[in-house]
């Protein structure tokens, strides 16, 4: 960042304080008053918009989490937190799906399980992200692979959360509703140190749920998802991880069922102008 010195990290890599980039908003317009906002991931053969998503771009100072007095960070706090992930597959095997689900997602459910003292954990999907040079310009082709969502947001709401539920557990869900659950991210990179596109983390307790977010529909062609869309607010703290070595994975929340907790915690990638050339983000 312009007019700071950078500083030397626990893991003898130099990184910054504080990021100042931007980060992509849904805009507070009155649109929202009568129309839900939604994204369609295919294209409808009906003459009606793709999506309704009037996007706001928005200044921000991402805090790195290893400075000195920016933790601790807990998920029953701030809504997110670091957790180490060992995982046995090497850089190729993230790119087969068959080693993913029989030795990744093994680890992340212990992990879960370890960190959250959880009794099940159940993984729902799971994406590999790898970024396109051009990103976030198109290229007008599809691309390749997952590339980093850039607009702010929260996966799930409580509503979608018990709906995923019912889904899932068919005529035990009733018995699994009466109990606490949670809908919890898990993310890494592949392949590290990783500064191009850090996931950006938005601290729960700068965030007013009631007036900085709204439910929106995700439609795909034969379901629909419902997230939390974000408006932009001067009291957000956001923060990120320099650096981050393919162990550390940060763990954040999308739903909870208990309303006295922290709901969820709002996350987008973002651009950082500090980072290596040609070291673009897989995760």
């Amino acid at each position: 960042m312009e007019g700071k010195q950078d500083t030397e990290s626990e893991h003898g890599a130099n990184h910054w304080p504080t990021i100042e980039s931007s980060m992509y908003y849904l805009d507070q317009v009155p649109l929202y008053n009568i129309e839900k906002p939604y994204s369609m991931r295919y294209l409808p053969e009906e003459d009606i918009p793709q999506s309704n998503y009037v996007k706001v771009k928005r200044p921000i100072s991402a805090r790195s989490m290893r400075e000195p007095g920016a933790g601790p960070f807990r998920i029953e706090e701030c809504g997110f937190q670091m957790i180490d992930i060992h995982s046995h597959l090497t850089y190729d095997e993230f790119w087969d799906n068959e080693r993913v689900q029989s030795v990744y997602i093994p680890e992340v459910k212990k992990a879960l399980k370890l960190e959250l003292g959880a009794k099940y954990v159940h993984v729902l999907d799971y994406a590999v992200r790898k970024r396109h040079e051009s990103f976030p310009v198109s290229t007008g082709k599809e691309y390749q692979y997952d590339q980093p969502t850039a607009l702010a947001h929260i996966d799930f709401t409580a509503k979608e959360g018990e709906r995923i539920i019912r889904v899932l557990f068919g005529d035990r869900a009733e018995e699994v509703l009466k109990g606490r659950w949670q809908a919890v991210n898990v993310w890494k990179p592949i392949k590290g140190p990783l500064d191009d596109w850090p996931l950006g983390l938005c601290d729960a307790r700068s965030v007013d749920f009631a007036n900085d977010t709204i439910p929106g529909d995700i439609v795909f062609d034969d379901f629909v998802t419902e997230n939390l869309q974000i408006f932009p607010s001067p009291n957000f703290q956001w923060y990120y991880v320099p650096d981050q070595s393919t162990w550390e994975a940060l763990m954040f929340k999308s739903a909870d069922s208990d309303e006295t907790a922290v709901p969820g915690c709002p996350h987008s990638g973002f651009y950082n102008p500090h980072a290596r050339e040609g070291n673009l983000r897989e995760s």
